[in-house]
C-alpha cells in the first residue's frame, strides 16, 4: 500500500459534502458572504484554526515590521496573541483530532508553538543578541517542522510540501534585508489562508483499513483488466494466424 492516497489531488477546491452529520462533527462554519470573493464559504474545525493562526501571524510580524513599538511591549502582545491562538485552536479542533486518532498532531503544534514563545520572550528578556537576530528564522523552521509533522500523521503531500516551502524560506530571507518580519508574515499568513480555503490530499488513521481495502479491490480490477485484455490479444493472434 503506497503512503499517500496516489489518485486524489495534492490541493484543490473544497467539494461539497450533502452528509449532515459530517458537516456536523467538523463544526463547519458557512459564510455565505465570503462566496461573492469567490471563495469557498465553508470552514471546518481545522479550516478555522488555520485562518486564527493566519491573522495572529499577520498581526505579530506585520507589527514587528512596521510598528515602533518596544521589543518588550511586542513580547507581552505576541504571547497574548499565540496563547489565544493555541487556546482557540485546542477547543476547535480537539474533539476532531481524538476522534480522527491524531491527537498527538494537536499536542505536537502545541509544544512548538509553547516553545518558540518561550524562546522568543527570553531571548527578548536576557538580550540574546543571535536569537533576537533570527527571530524570523526560528518561527519559519519551528513551522516547517509542524507542517512536516502534519504532512507524516496525515499522510499529505500538501503539508509536505508547505514544510519544503518554510523551510527554503530559511535560506533566502538574508536576500530581503530589511523586510524580512513582513516577508515571513506573508509566508505564513498566506499558507494557512490557502489551506483553509482549499481541500488537501490526506489518509487519517481511522481510514487506513477503509482504504486498504478500496486499494486492494483496485489492484485486484486492475489485474483482471489486465488478464482479460491480454487474453483477447492471445485470440486475436490465434485468430489472425
Amino acid at each position: 500500500m503506497t503512503f499517500f492516497k496516489p489518485r486524489q489531488p495534492i490541493l484543490q477546491r473544497k467539494q461539497s459534502s450533502s452528509d449532515t452529520q459530517q458537516f456536523l462533527s467538523m463544526k463547519c462554519l458557512r459564510i455565505k458572504s465570503a462566496e461573492k470573493f469567490f471563495l469557498s464559504g465553508i470552514y471546518t474545525c481545522v479550516d478555522q484554526a488555520m485562518l486564527v493562526w493566519g491573522v495572529v501571524a499577520a498581526i505579530i510580524f506585520f507589527s514587528a515590521q512596521f510598528l515602533s513599538v518596544s521589543w518588550v511591549d511586542q513580547a507581552f502582545f505576541w504571547s497574548v496573541f499565540t496563547i489565544f491562538a493555541i487556546i482557540v485552536m485546542t477547543s476547535l479542533t480537539y474533539s476532531w483530532a481524538v476522534w480522527e486518532k491524531v491527537s498527538g498532531l494537536l499536542y505536537g503544534w502545541i509544544f512548538l508553538m509553547i516553545f518558540g514563545l518561550i524562546i522568543t520572550d527570553s531571548a527578548i528578556a536576557f538580550s540574546w543578541g543571535y536569537i533576537l537576530g533570527h527571530l524570523c528564522e526560528l518561527w519559519l523552521i519551528l513551522s516547517a517542522l509542524g507542517y512536516f509533522l502534519t504532512g507524516w500523521m496525515m499522510r499529505s503531500r500538501a503539508f509536505f510540501l508547505a514544510g519544503i516551502i518554510h523551510g527554503s524560506m530559511v535560506l533566502v530571507l538574508p536576500l530581503f534585508a530589511g523586510w524580512q518580519f513582513a516577508t515571513t508574515g506573508l509566508v505564513m499568513m498566506s499558507n494557512l489562508f490557502l489551506f483553509s480555503e482549499g481541500q488537501w490530499d490526506m489518509l487519517l488513521p481511522r481510514e487506513l483499513k477503509e482504504y486498504s481495502v478500496e486499494e486492494v479491490n483496485h489492484v485486484s480490477l486492475t489485474r483482471k483488466s489486465a488478464h482479460q485484455d491480454s487474453s483477447t490479444r492471445n485470440q486475436l493472434s490465434i485468430i489472425s494466424f
